[in-house]
């Protein structure tokens, strides 16, 4: 084989290896975009619950409220006093369960970013150096095979 040929078969080699990093890149790059759309509706998921079981909360606490309420009247007592103490009381209680909520929705939406992010570090990346070594191990090889160096 001339030196012509070799410089050819090396050439289409390093094209070929090329190409194929290239749709490599390009596949990690739509299972990563595949992957933050999932991720983000997840997490849209995970906000219409949390506005519902905030919506249920607010609910229950005027309900129980206006429970209260007719209870103190049918029984002739006024608000104050005692009476503010109970409404303190649902008043916190309630306040207790939004914190609840809260922090469960921010452990579920940290939970759903780390392993979005852990899933982005483990995908495998190659860069144009490793091309580079590859494709010139590659001729170096092939040189051998031919017994030019």
């Amino acid at each position: 084989m001339s030196g012509f040929e070799v410089a050819l078969m090396t050439g289409l080699s390093a094209a070929s290896s090329m190409a194929q990093a290239s749709q490599q890149r390009k596949a990690q790059s739509q299972a990563q975009a595949l992957q933050a759309q999932q991720v983000q509706q997840q997490t849209d998921e995970l906000q219409r619950q949390h506005a519902k079981a905030e919506e249920d909360r607010q609910d229950r606490l005027k309900r129980a409220a206006a429970s209260q309420r007719a209870a103190f009247a049918g029984a002739g007592i006024t608000s104050d006093g005692s009476g503010e103490a109970v409404f303190d009381n649902l008043l916190t209680q309630s306040q207790r369960e939004k914190q609840d909520l809260d922090d469960q929705l921010d452990r579920s939406l940290r939970s759903l970013n780390s392993s979005m992010q852990f899933n982005l570090l483990r995908q495998p990346r190659t860069d144009s150096f490793s091309t580079a070594a590859s494709v010139v191990q590659s001729g170096i090889g092939l040189g051998r095979q031919l017994g030019i160096f």
